[in-house]
């Protein structure tokens, strides 16, 4: 197969309803545990959920190119050479494509928080950060959800989502991943420090193919501490 082809782009908004707010992790992600905040907290945070309703435009999109594992720390996508380490390469053993995506909150969240930054609000900043950041797992989720239905259709399987700054995989290689990109593809833009604009965004990789397996997260082997899915499974340990 010619590793240059370029198979499907697929860019579409998300109904902030259809967006999944999973208190219990989003709890953890708080710094709460298994332990529900007290109730004045748990009104802010809904207030805070229906005002970011109201504000936030959520999308997602990603571009699939033939791929493959070269070795046990180097993907090939198209022409690309990606590192992403052992741990996530070894998810993309039996792929023969990779989806490079980018999903978003949307600019709206930006513009909402500007407005908490200048009132100096620190309690509702916080709690906005937290809520952000499982609104975009979130959208990642439902893009998921929709791949792996439109992808059985075609007798094809898809793997769990990895992105840069997790299991060891450089945030410099991010820089990478934006070039399979048009310009500001899903509003989304990358500075040179590799920070995403909107801040509530990620982007990664997804590997597809006819025997491709779902393999569970390796958080045994990761180091980060604040990553949600090394919160959960230590919640449940």
């Amino acid at each position: 197969m010619d590793l240059t082809t370029h198979f499907q782009t697929v860019q579409t908004d998300v109904a902030f309803s259809d967006l999944t707010i999973d208190r219990h992790e989003l709890y953890l992600l708080m710094g709460y545990g298994d332990s529900t905040p007290a109730e004045p907290f748990v009104e802010m945070i809904d207030a805070i959920i229906d005002e970011l309703a109201a504000c936030c435009e959520p999308s997602y999109g990603y571009v699939i190119h033939s791929g493959k594992r070269l070795d046990n720390r180097r993907l090939q996508v198209g022409d690309t050479i990606l590192t992403p380490g052992a741990i996530i390469t070894s998810s993309f053993r039996e792929a023969t494509m990779v989806a490079v995506f980018v999903a978003s909150v949307g600019k709206g969240f930006d513009e909402w928080n500007l407005k908490n930054k200048q009132a100096d609000d620190m309690v509702r900043l916080f709690f906005a950060d937290s809520i952000g950041s499982v609104l975009a797992e979130s959208c990642v989720s439902i893009m998921q959800e929709r791949m792996k239905r439109d992808m059985e259709a075609q007798g094809l399987c898809v793997s769990n989502s990895y992105s840069p700054g997790y299991c060891d995989w450089r945030l410099l290689e991010q820089q990478k991943l934006f070039a399979f990109f048009p310009e500001r593809f899903c509003g989304v833009s990358l500075t040179e420090s590799c920070l995403m604009l909107p801040v509530k965004s990620v982007s990664g990789i997804i590997g597809i193919g006819e025997d491709v397996k779902k393999r569970l997260y390796s958080c045994d082997y990761c180091t980060m501490t604040d990553c949600v899915k090394n919160q959960k499974r230590r919640a449940i340990s």
